[in-house]
């Protein structure tokens, strides 16, 4: 989401309309916050760091699924941004799905494995950009 100065005061109105008193948007681009009476506050995304990748291992041997059988689309795709706990994949143990899921919120930047293909426990599949809010720990 692209904040720009007629969206923030279109944001408003719409806020002042109400009996809420703030509203508070974070996205990749920044994050925004308003309060009652038009009081905003605009923070860029320059806090928001992506660390050194991390790998995402099988947490048990499978078959790697990056979508869930009856699905269409993947779980999730090199770039896309994940939330913690979100599901990336799933092995397959006879008729059990088992989801790999993102230890921590992140951009995938890389699947390590092949659809259909037999992994053991320990195995790296995806290589994931953890975000980082705030200053580097």
């Amino acid at each position: 989401m692209k904040l720009d100065a007629t969206l923030v005061a279109t944001l408003s109105r719409w806020l002042d309309a109400t009996d809420i008193d703030g509203l508070e948007l974070s996205g990749p681009e920044g994050a925004l916050t308003l309060g009652r009476a038009g009081a905003a506050r605009i923070a860029d995304a320059a806090p928001r760091q992506a660390a050194a990748p991390v790998a995402i291992a099988a947490p048990s041997p499978g078959v790697f699924l990056d979508r869930h059988p009856l699905a269409a689309h993947p779980f999730a795709e090199t770039g896309d941004e994940v939330a913690e706990g979100e599901p990336l994949a799933c092995l397959q143990v006879g008729a059990l799905l088992i989801p790999v899921r993102a230890p921590g919120a992140g951009i995938v930047a890389e699947r390590l494995a092949e659809p259909g293909t037999l992994v053991g426990y320990g195995t790296p599949l995806f290589r994931l950009h953890s975000l980082a809010h705030g200053e580097p720990a």
